[in-house]
């Protein structure tokens, strides 16, 4: 009797055949993963066309005026003295009356803020008269020193900034910048323009989305382009304390305290249908 065996044959055929079925397996998956991605790239693609074809925006604007109710003074002190005691002394003394004088017109010390201040050295550069050469240098001699304190006043009654501005040029105050006319309280007044821009905005939408025949469904996005303030209280001449205090019996003039005007504009985006 003959055996013949065949399981080396067998054997090869099977693992030829496993190859097979693991090389497209492995195809099989790199397919999938490409149309995976595929699918989700035009997934992304059909809503961010409907992000740009399902909305809208509209912009709002909303003012608001007041008559200012707040003047500020900005007042200059400077003393010149042969010592640093000297000028800071009679520095003192002008600080001391300006103060006297501010309280006499009912302003509160919490509207009288000191900026900045100093005391600085005034030095002389001259030279000797040279008749060889090189010249000999001098160096530069203390000769004084100079005392200076700023001062911004807050004036709540707002038609007493001239008096106050007169009365200063009176003791010998020449440099004084101002008034400058403003609100008080200014946030009230900007919440009060950002509530009507938002009506305005929620009115234009309505009227565009009708035209357009679409409905609004809500508010996607807001955004504040606001970068204002209040706008554009007169300021008085700055030169004419000098010229008042050569003449300071002459009567202070009324100044126009003028409107201040605060705007706030905005940016709505509504989904639609």
């Amino acid at each position: 009797m003959e055996f013949i065996f065949h399981a080396p044959h067998r054997m090869e055929n099977f693992l030829k055949d496993k190859k097979i079925s693991i090389s497209v397996f492995v195809l099989l998956v790199v397919l999938s993963l490409f149309t995976l991605s595929k699918f989700i790239s035009e997934i992304k693609n059909i809503n961010q066309t409907q992000y740009a074809t399902n909305s809208i925006s509209v912009e709002g604007k909303g003012e608001v005026t007041a008559i200012s109710d707040i003047a500020t003074l900005s007042v200059n002190l400077t003393k010149d003295g042969k010592t640093a005691k000297e000028a800071q002394d009679l520095l003192n003394e002008t600080i001391t009356k300006t103060l006297t004088y501010l309280k006499d017109q009912k302003v509160e010390d919490k509207d009288v803020k000191s900026e900045y201040g100093g005391l600085t050295p005034k030095y002389s550069y001259s030279q000797p008269v040279c008749y060889t050469y090189p010249c000999p240098t001098k160096d530069p001699t203390i000769i004084g020193y100079t005392a200076t304190q700023s001062i911004t006043i807050k004036v709540r009654i707002v038609d007493n900034a001239s008096i106050i501005r007169t009365g200063l040029a009176g003791l010998g105050i020449t440099d004084i910048s101002g008034p400058t006319f403003s609100i008080d309280d200014e946030e009230a007044l900007k919440a009060q323009a950002k509530s009507l821009a938002i009506e305005d905005a929620k009115a234009k939408a309505k009227v565009l989305a009708k035209d357009l025949g679409v409905r609004l469904v809500k508010i996607t996005s807001y955004y504040d382009n606001n970068n204002n303030g209040g706008c554009c209280a007169p300021m008085y001449d700055s030169t004419s304390a000098e010229k008042m205090s050569l003449n300071v019996s002459a009567s202070a003039p009324e100044l126009p305290k003028g409107e201040n005007k605060i705007t706030s504009n905005i940016t709505v985006t509504y989904e639609i249908k």
